[in-house]
């Protein structure tokens, strides 16, 4: 029978995930054993794994399973850029960004080259769950506990010195969106209830 156990990458190895979790102080002693595929998740742009982790002569406090995250395989649109851009974001951004805000980051890559990238997670899939399933939207109380996180991690970096000066291209930008909505407001009239003016 063939065998249908996908495939993993070089960043997805034992040997590689030793390195990482050692670099990042997640792994003391001991090492990465063997390393299989709990799940796997296809979106529009991605594909996203949860590992899970076997040890040898590790501690009880290292890290059972990940979530790696790379490039959604013979994708469409294969120049999309959103890779690369969460890649800067975890290495640039995230780092900076009060603790509690942002899940852990062990690894995150990017081949300027080859275009290839790929990210290593913290996995909080025993903590938290994913408000609903592609492509029904979340519900009311769902979308507003979303913008509830979402606002805490816009609050910390309000008015942030580090962000330097707005570039022209994003200040037209939001002119055109407060113009855009304005539009809309107008065409809904008294559909559109005073409380999404607020």
């Amino acid at each position: 029978m063939e065998d249908m156990t996908p495939l993993l990458p070089e960043a997805a190895s034992a040997e590689h995930l030793t390195d990482v979790l050692r670099r990042s102080g997640a792994l003391g002693s001991g090492r990465v054993s063997a390393v299989s595929v709990d799940r796997t998740f296809p979106t529009i742009l991605s594909l996203v794994q949860r590992l899970r982790l076997t040890y040898e002569g590790a501690s009880q406090d290292a890290p059972t399973s990940l979530i790696f995250k790379t490039d959604l395989p013979n994708r469409p649109g294969a120049n999309w850029e959103s890779g690369r851009k969460e890649v800067t974001f975890y290495t640039t951004v995230a780092p900076a960004t009060p603790d509690g805000l942002l899940l852990h980051c062990f690894e995150a890559h990017h081949d300027a080259a080859s275009g290839a990238w790929h990210l290593l997670l913290e996995d909080l899939t025993d903590s938290h769950m994913v408000a609903t399933q592609w492509p029904l939207p979340p519900t009311i109380e769902q979308g507003e506990a979303i913008v509830r996180v979402h606002a805490r991690f816009q609050a910390a970096w309000w008015d942030d010195p580090s962000l330097g000066v707005t570039p022209k291209a994003v200040g037209d930008w939001l002119k055109n969106l407060i113009g855009s909505y304005a539009k809309f407001a107008d065409l809904l009239g008294d559909r559109l209830s005073a409380a999404h003016f607020l």
